[in-house]
């Protein structure tokens, strides 16, 4: 294959397998435009290197899901992010070039259905580190010249970390590496809205939306004037949140549409209101 025949291939690409030897076929490919000194098309070959891992990321996601292996989907799906945020400064894919927007949708919508809240997040100051590209170590005071996130070569730099004194930990809600997921003891995960859509869909092409809106806790509906409120301010339900929008305990709605056509025994799912853990047997 040359280079327009694997564009082809993967503009065109919506199975449930890659081709393994297009990932071959690129390192060849791109060996040859460095020989040539061809900076351009050596980049070129790198943004679809790039393609082809977030594909098989992705893919790898959705097989782990449809086995129930939650944490290791989760792990595929962030890696398949991490490779998004190294290619959008490379490479303008608007107009679903290689399918990549809806990819970039769908990994974003799975990660929204996963009940993980909190996350372990490092402090630390780096000792030493060297460049992946001339492998010179460099520091504040000493730069090689080759800056972090560009092309050379047909490769990305980066700073290939040697030595690191560890400073503490924090749990956090947000990070950029969502790798390490907390695991209290004694609880479980509930993967309720997972289970449910991919009893919904079997293909990881097919087309979903999700909706995300918040809403006023359903115990409200339940809750008498007299009773305490249940956002533990300790007085009354009428004195606190009962005529107080700004007070009131809001929780995220999900509200998921498949928009491909699915098996006529697959049900509506009605409203359903249920904890994102629960205590384990």
């Amino acid at each position: 294959m040359d280079i327009l025949q694997i564009k082809k291939y993967l503009n065109t690409f919506r199975f449930s397998k890659l081709d393994p030897t297009i990932k071959e076929r690129l390192t060849e490919l791109k060996k040859i435009a460095v020989l040539s000194g061809d900076q351009e098309v050596a980049k070129e070959i790198w943004c679809l290197e790039q393609v082809y891992q977030i594909i098989q990321h992705y893919l790898k996601a959705f097989n782990l899901l449809k086995k129930k292996e939650y944490l290791k989907a989760w792990m595929q799906l962030d890696r398949a992010d991490i490779e998004f945020s190294f290619l959008r400064k490379h490479f303008d894919y608007s107009g679903n070039k290689y399918n990549l927007e809806f990819l970039e949708k769908n990994i974003y919508q799975f990660q929204r259905l996963f009940p993980y809240q909190y996350f372990l997040s490092r402090e630390s100051v780096t000792k030493k580190e060297r460049c992946s590209i001339c492998n010179q170590t460099v520091s504040i005071r000493k730069s090689c010249g080759h800056k972090v996130g560009e092309i050379y070569n047909g490769e990305q730099c980066s700073r290939i970390v040697e030595e690191i004194e560890l400073l503490g930990f924090a749990i956090v809600k947000n990070p950029f590496d969502k790798y390490t997921v907390l695991m209290p003891q004694d609880i479980e995960y509930n993967y309720f809205m997972l289970e449910n859509l991919l009893q919904s869909i079997n293909h990881p092409y097919t087309k979903w939306n999700l909706e995300v809106q918040k809403e006023d806790d359903v115990r409200y509906k339940k809750l008498g004037r007299n009773a305490n409120c249940i956002c533990d301010s300790g007085i009354k339900f009428k004195k606190c949140c009962l005529n107080n929008e700004d007070r009131k305990i809001k929780v995220d709605h999900h509200k998921i549409t498949v928009l491909d056509k699915v098996s006529k025994d697959i049900k509506p799912i009605p409203r359903t209101t249920f904890r994102t853990t629960k205590t384990k047997e």
